[in-house]
């Protein structure tokens, strides 16, 4: 396994899987937080629509990606604002509305698309381009997290007491699932559409079955998905089989042994 260090694509996958491990433990801990695990899987399957769109008028995949996971997330957060629909069911409407523009694209490609590699990525194809595209929209999110941080945690644990607070509730919620799409649109090439939404899921469970203060439950929602990536890359390596299963199957790997871990200890 160390010889493949040598060689620059799977150095960059190393960088890539570090890098969409970060942001996705960071903002996983707002998921699970937020119980918006749901709304993170509809919005990462919602950007097949705009893939497929972007394939359709030879636009760029992230382009079109990030633009309909947006529009999902916009629609989401205006929908469940007015106060008719929940999140969940504003994300499901919208979520389906926009795979099925994909597959209606896909039926007007007269080229292939590689339907293996959009649904479950493949993060040792990761190119110096893609990699600081990576890079830039990941720095994006972790700032915005930063500056937000304590508003976003306010809202996150009582939405009431924010308010009261002084904290603008509904432009937070907005926050969150900008910052989903986001990620979603960072992650796509290491696991794609299919499991993109575990990723943003699985650490953030991982470390709430062992943590009970905040901090802990941050740094453990970090520190469970940077194993979670970079021990799922090296499995795929390893056992030749497709890197975004293998760090997926790794997660919940983690996930099960955390919840074992986590009834272990509260029996003490």
């Amino acid at each position: 396994m160390i010889e493949f260090l040598a060689f620059p694509f799977f150095q960059r996958a190393l960088a890539a899987g570090f890098i969409v491990a970060v942001v996705c433990g960071a903002l996983s801990f707002f998921v699970v937080l937020r119980r918006l695990a749901f709304v993170g899987s509809g919005v990462s399957h919602g950007a097949f629509g705009g893939v497929a769109l972007a394939a359709l008028v030879g636009a760029p995949p992230g382009l079109g990606a990030l633009v309909a996971a947006l529009a999902v997330a916009l629609a989401t957060a205006k929908a469940s604002d007015d106060g008719e629909l929940t999140e969940d069911t504003a994300v499901g409407v919208f979520t389906v509305a926009a795979m099925a523009i994909g597959v209606v694209a896909i039926s007007f490609l007269e080229t292939n698309v590689d339907l293996f590699g959009l649904m479950f990525g493949n993060i040792l194809t990761v190119d110096p381009k893609d990699l600081l595209a990576l890079g830039g929209a990941s720095l994006l999110v972790l700032t915005l997290l930063v500056l937000y941080f304590r508003p976003l945690l306010l809202a996150s644990v009582d939405e009431d007491g924010a308010f009261a607070a002084g904290v603008n509730v509904a432009r937070m919620r907005l926050l969150v699932l900008v910052l989903l799409a986001l990620t979603v649109v960072v992650a796509l090439k290491v696991v794609g559409i299919l499991l993109v939404s575990a990723l943003l899921v699985l650490p953030g469970a991982v470390a709430r079955s062992l943590a009970s203060r905040w901090p802990g439950f941050l740094l453990g929602s970090i520190g469970a998905s940077l194993v979670m990536v970079l021990g799922g890359l090296l499995l795929s390596v390893s056992l030749d089989i497709p890197s975004g299963a293998a760090i997926i199957l790794t997660g919940t790997l983690l996930f099960l042994v955390g919840v074992v871990a986590g009834r272990l200890r509260r029996r003490k």
